[in-house]
């Protein structure tokens, strides 16, 4: 039996037109924005699954961020499948996976299935996300800072979306399934238009020789640089986690928000994350040192504020709002950006796939951690060690970075 053919590399002489390339990456960044829908818009339906199934908030905050498990365990797996079959069929496959498992999920008839199918659909968000992050650094070299930072803004769009037009179905079909089952649609159809519409000469782009040239980095992700970002990506995604999973069920069980005015205070931060590309910007052009430790901080600052502060509507929408520009826009937009230059050219989808699962396997231990503290010693307490020790201990790493490793890029003659 033959072995398995390696999707071919592109380069970039038989390239697309510029426009081309931006459409077709908007496209695949428009399905990776329907995961975000459906990843801001669960915990606020949370208090009704919660009252359907019998949960107990330890459960319910395992719920809502066990897909990240999903995402962790596949995310080494997911370079290899990119080197294997191609980034686009990664990305097609990746997308389908997530929206059947979605569409399951409003299937469930206990704890143990649902628990199977958002596990699942984290698997199918890793294939997608780490294939994107690669096509992002290979296709568009010159500003690899940037494009990563616009799929955490494809990531804010559906966060916006996401809550908001969620609680609109719920609320028109009376079932918290309704946005569940309308987002598994709207998935597929992408999946499919990404299958006929994105050129391999975009997704398997390689960068030609003597025109894009990576200096630097180390050549392992054993290296004192690659590990130390791992550290705080793990610290981030337990802090990041908590809030994303558990931040509305605090609205509205210890504040008394309804899920309208939840939906649109945690839509706030996804809204944040359209400043991404300015993340991504400074990633490549200032230090690793600073811009982690400041970002980080600022989460930390962001934290006491919402649950140290004032419980009003006002008050919550602005802390809301910094929290997610510190921590979507900058944390994890920084992080993926640092962690792609901390290795050398070969070592850039494995990279990716150490990101997803880094941030994610923490991510996947983040709702119940922070539900377990809550129900041990309240909201306020259990913020502030997870949400903002973790912060601070993040920024306390990055000071450990040694940016004169990182790798650059030699982009003369290259017009990206």
């Amino acid at each position: 039996m033959s072995a398995t053919p390696v999707a071919r590399t592109t380069s970039r002489h038989e390239t697309l037109t510029p426009r081309a390339a931006v459409a077709m990456f908007g496209l695949l960044l428009l399905a990776y924005a329907v995961n975000a829908m459906d990843r801001m818009v669960f915990p606020v339906l949370l208090v009704e699954v919660r009252s359907e199934y019998g949960f107990s908030l330890e459960a319910a905050g395992l719920q809502a961020t066990v897909f990240a498990l999903g995402m962790g365990l596949a995310g080494l797996p997911a370079g290899r499948l990119e080197r294997m079959f191609g980034r686009r069929r990664t990305i097609v496959a990746g997308t389908l996976l997530f929206s059947v498992a979605t569409a399951l999920t409003a299937a469930s008839t206990g704890f143990a299935d649902m628990l199977l199918w958002r596990v699942l659909s984290g698997v199918g968000e890793a294939l997608q996300l780490a294939a994107i992050i690669t096509v992002a650094s290979s296709a568009f070299p010159a500003r690899r800072g940037v494009a990563i930072g616009s799929i955490n803004m494809a990531f804010a769009a559906g966060s916006v979306i996401g809550p908001s037009f969620g609680s609109s179905l719920m609320e028109s079909y009376g079932t918290w399934r309704a946005p569940m089952i309308a987002y598994a649609a709207i998935g597929v159809a992408l999946a499919l238009a990404t299958l006929l519409l994105v050129s391999p000469r975009l997704t398997e782009a390689k960068a030609a020789a003597g025109v894009v040239r990576h200096i630097g980095g180390a050549a392992t992700l054993l290296a004192r640089n690659p590990l130390v970002l791992a550290a705080i990506i793990v610290l981030f995604g337990l802090a990041d986690f908590a809030f994303i999973g558990m931040y509305a069920s605090y609205l509205r069980e210890e504040l008394g928000f309804g899920s309208g005015a939840a939906g649109f205070v945690v839509g706030l931060s996804g809204l944040a994350a359209f400043a991404s590309p300015l993340g991504g910007h400074l990633v490549d052009r200032w230090s690793p040192r600073a811009v982690l430790a400041l970002l980080n901080l600022g989460v930390a600052a962001c934290g006491c504020a919402l649950f140290l502060g004032s419980p009003g509507m006002a008050w919550q929408s602005v802390f809301s709002f910094l929290f997610g520009l510190f921590a979507s826009s900058g944390v994890y937009v920084a992080a993926a950006g640092y962690l792609v230059k901390a290795v050398d050219a070969k070592g850039v989808s494995r990279a990716a796939g150490v990101f997803v699962t880094c941030v994610y396997v923490a991510a996947s231990a983040a709702g119940l951690l922070f539900s377990s503290l809550t129900s041990a010693a309240g909201w306020t307490t259990a913020a502030m060690i997870q949400i903002v020790g973790f912060s601070v201990a993040g920024a306390a790493l990055a000071l450990a970075l040694r940016p004169h490793l990182f790798s650059t890029t030699d982009t003369s003659g290259d017009h990206s």
